[in-house]
């Protein structure tokens, strides 16, 4: 019983409480800032694009130089193999 009680009065605590009304000042600040046009320099747009475009054409070119080099290597235990007609 004691347990219930005490359920009651916690669940019945927040009886008396009023929303909080904010500022209209506040709320006029708010809609502003929605409505703003965030302009971006064309600067910042150049630079995004020719790091974009760097990071793609270095991916490119370590991706070509790590094939090459594993092609090499293939053909050359291909060579020794092929010499020696030994599989193990």
């Amino acid at each position: 019983m004691e347990k219930e009680t005490f359920i009651e009065q916690i669940l019945n605590s927040t009886n008396g409480i009023t929303p909080v009304q904010p500022s209209d000042d506040l709320f006029a600040k708010i809609k502003n800032r929605i409505h703003e046009k965030q302009v971006i320099p064309m600067r910042v747009v150049v630079m995004v694009a020719a790091s974009i475009a760097l990071l793609v054409s270095l991916n490119i070119i370590l991706l070509s130089i790590k094939t090459s080099k594993n092609e090499t290597t293939i053909a050359v235990l291909e060579q020794s193999i092929n010499q020696s007609n030994q599989l193990y």
